[in-house]
């Protein structure tokens, strides 16, 4: 296995070198070709997918040593075990499927025999789904367009940080951006036109080549919450230092060190909370769900809201966030009379 393989795999393994070598090369490749296809291949997956699979690897590997079963290679046996010990603890169809995911991921990498293809372990996956189901996922609740005003008017816009926020939340719910594309904005990705702005998403979850996207918002109806006006107010305070658009505030100080998406999900659920919401699921996909929602409330067309969140598969807007209104106003309960 050469070492810009072992680039790709998750940082518990010792099977990852601390720096590339010319170990396992083919003769005439150096350190440097080495390092810059390392550097291609760890750029395959995002900086989360690639934490997420080393957080799964790990929990495999110790699972293994507690037995005294080698994790690489690994057994079908051995895995099948796992997969039913996990499922008889609780652990969702959905977290199982993510153990065979990264386990598979490591083997094909490192050139062995993939447990997850063997057909035992296929049958064991099913039986697992058939016993167990599939565990509807506690999505995101969906924020209304009344509790954006709750949350936004109980909110002292007149520190760096009540503007920066109340900025994040605007743009957040106008744009249906998702957190990671909120944080990764930067000053030059902001173009001003007559009607609103345009947003340019230079790399997505869904456009991970990053050929690049762009979102538009329009001006506000009431000035409290028009967007296009919060992000003005914020650049006034953060100045036009080129950088990302929004930024740390350490006290009262604006600098210019760029928020990472958890900042955004924490920021949110504290806001909620203080303007009286319940927290619970609140998170910043909140913004992006609330966006879809509410606009399928007002009956806006679904390839206009399929355009606006830049979902490609439409089922996910029907299921998630069409269907459920449909349900709710077709429900044979609220005739009951009770």
């Amino acid at each position: 296995m050469t070492p810009f393989m072992n680039a790709a795999l998750p940082a518990s393994t010792s099977l990852v070198p601390t720096s590339a070598g010319t170990t396992g090369l083919p003769p005439g490749l150096t350190d440097a070709d080495a390092a810059r296809i390392a550097a291609a291949i760890s750029a395959a997956r995002t900086e989360s997918t690639r934490t997420v699979y080393a957080q799964t690897w790990s929990q495999w590997e110790r699972w293994c040593g507690a037995r005294g079963i080698p994790a690489l290679p690994g057994d079908p046996l051995a895995l099948c075990a796992y997969l039913t010990e996990r499922a008889e603890t609780g652990k969702a169809t959905s977290t199982l499927d993510m153990s065979c995911t990264a386990i598979r991921h490591v083997h094909r990498m490192c050139g062995v025999a993939d447990p997850v293809e063997s057909e035992v372990v296929r049958q064991v996956r099913r039986g697992l789904m058939r016993t167990y189901g599939a565990a509807p996922r506690r999505l995101a609740r969906p924020l209304t367009v009344d509790e954006i005003r709750q949350i936004i008017g109980g909110m002292d816009r007149s520190t760096p940080i009540g503007i920066r926020d109340a900025a994040m939340i605007l743009m957040g719910y106008a744009s249906a951006m998702r957190r990671s594309e909120i944080v990764a904005l930067t000053l030059a990705d902001v173009e001003y036109k007559p009607a609103g702005l345009l947003l340019n998403i230079r790399k997505s979850k869904m456009d991970q080549e990053g050929h690049g996207q762009v979102v538009a918002v329009a001006h506000g109806q009431h000035a409290h919450t028009d967007p296009v006006a919060a992000l003005n107010t914020w650049r006034a305070v953060r100045g036009e230092t080129p950088g990302a658009l929004f930024t740390r505030i350490w006290a009262s100080s604006v600098s210019h060190e760029p928020l990472s998406g958890h900042v955004v999900a924490r920021m949110l659920r504290t806001r909620a909370e203080a303007a009286g919401l319940d927290g619970t699921r609140i998170t910043a996909h909140s913004l992006r769900a609330g966006h879809a929602t509410a606009a399928a409330m007002a009956g806006v067309p679904l390839d206009r809201i399929a355009a606006q969140t830049r979902h490609k598969d439409l089922t996910v807007l029907v299921n998630r966030y069409i269907r459920p209104l449909e349900v709710l106003a077709n429900t044979s309960s609220k005739d009951l009379g009770h």
